[in-house]
């Protein structure tokens, strides 16, 4: 499953929303929420209900929870006792349950470093009321009904909105300082806008954190069998935001798109041998190519261009290393996009003059499966041609022969 928040932000009840637009039980969700009571101290009831809402015209789910609450905050130690106690009494799956208190911790320990004191101390205001567990027990019950571990589910980046929020810790630009916390604890990526306002709540982040595995920039190859899109409470340019859920099988694809880095300088005054050199330590050293191509430099002198290419976050250490070894005076870099297909390695037997040897090959794929390249390792075809005496290009026809 994806949570796409890239444009909606994310809070408890978009995604309790969502989930429910997808199929989850709706009456076990309203049954697990409205037993909130019985474990949380000060909460005299919890009301859920759901209902169909259109937003410029798109039909979605919204969920509304009333709570009566007799207290106006709450110690981090109780809500989180209050949320083991009822995936207890519930009977979730071992997932599910986790999903929610890690969720429930994570925020604690969020609104703890913010605060700058322990979690057994604090006592959560906003955080610390019956809808936060009520969107938390919701959101979990709803993913066990559904059959979806944290492993299952991918997020995007976070919208988190812009502006001005005046939160009981002050006024700040959004997002808020226990959200901004939370997306640091969790390392989910975030962008600002597109709208002004909070759209991304701390119950939500903790949420998404809680049951999802990884990050997509973009949407992976999948088959999409059902999409969910959750409503949320809040107004934004007089609409609420809307969530969106796609539940599907991604399919396999053989290679894949990245991101290297490709840094080059101009060397005219360093000897062959000192090139070989710097490139042999390069490789060495992970770069994944190093190319050494003549030019032509100032006044007409004869040049070199080393080019190597990186994976992100190394080029510094390679221009430092180029710097220091050649003397060259700056390095040029920049980001490409490379496809790469995928690679398998493999050991297999062949006959080759009336005798088994082991060859290892290696096989490259395009995408969707369709082979592209094979190629037995060369010095397995030498070690061959060595014990047979016959021609390593003789060695190698039969070898691909009995591979193909």
């Amino acid at each position: 499953m994806i949570i796409d928040c890239s444009i909606s932000g994310v809070s408890g009840d978009m995604l309790l929303a969502a989930l429910l637009d997808i199929g989850a039980d709706e009456e076990a969700v309203r049954r697990a929420i409205e037993r909130i009571p019985k474990f949380l101290e000060g909460c005299k009831k919890v009301t859920f209900k759901s209902e169909d809402v259109y937003v410029d015209e798109l039909r979605a789910k919204r969920v509304k929870i009333m709570v009566e609450d007799v207290v106006d905050s709450r110690p981090a130690t109780a809500l989180l006792g209050a949320v083991k106690d009822c995936v207890s009494d519930l009977n979730l799956s071992k997932c599910a349950a986790n999903i929610a208190i890690d969720a429930t911790e994570l925020l604690a320990r969020a609104e703890a470093n913010v605060h700058g004191e322990p979690i057994e101390s604090l006592h959560l205001h906003e955080l610390g009321m019956a809808d936060t567990v009520a969107d938390i027990i919701g959101v979990a019950v709803a993913l066990d009904s559904l059959g979806l571990s944290r492993e299952m589910i991918a997020t995007t980046r976070v919208a988190v909105g812009g502006g001005i929020l005046r939160t009981s810790h002050g006024t700040f630009p959004a997002p808020a300082p226990v959200t901004l916390e939370l997306l640091r604890l969790s390392r989910i990526p975030f962008s600002g806008g597109p709208v002004e306002g909070e759209l991304a709540t701390p119950t939500g982040v903790a949420l998404l954190a809680s049951m999802s595995s990884r990050i997509v920039q973009d949407y992976p190859p999948m088959v999409v069998e059902k999409i969910g899109y959750g409503a949320g409470s809040m107004l934004h340019a007089g609409r609420p935001s809307v969530l969106r859920l796609l539940l599907g099988q991604e399919q396999e694809v053989r290679g894949n798109i990245e991101e290297i880095m490709v840094l080059e300088t101009n060397i005219d005054d360093v000897p062959g041998e000192s090139l070989a050199y710097v490139a042999e330590k390069l490789l060495s050293e992970g770069a994944l190519d190093v190319s050494i191509i003549q030019a032509i430099g100032k006044k007409g002198r004869p040049a070199s261009i080393l080019r190597v290419l990186s994976k992100k976050g190394y080029e510094a250490n390679f221009a430092r290393m180029i710097m220091r070894e050649l003397g060259t005076l700056g390095v040029r870099f920049l980001t490409v996009g490379r496809f790469v297909a995928a690679r398998e390695e493999s050991s297999v037997d062949v006959r080759v003059a009336g005798r088994i040897f082991r060859v290892r090959v290696k096989r490259s794929f395009l995408p969707g499966g369709e082979p592209l390249t094979l190629k037995p390792e060369f010095e397995d075809l030498k070690m061959i041609a060595q014990e047979t005496g016959l021609p390593i290009r003789e060695v190698e026809n039969i070898v691909k022969k009995q591979l193909s």
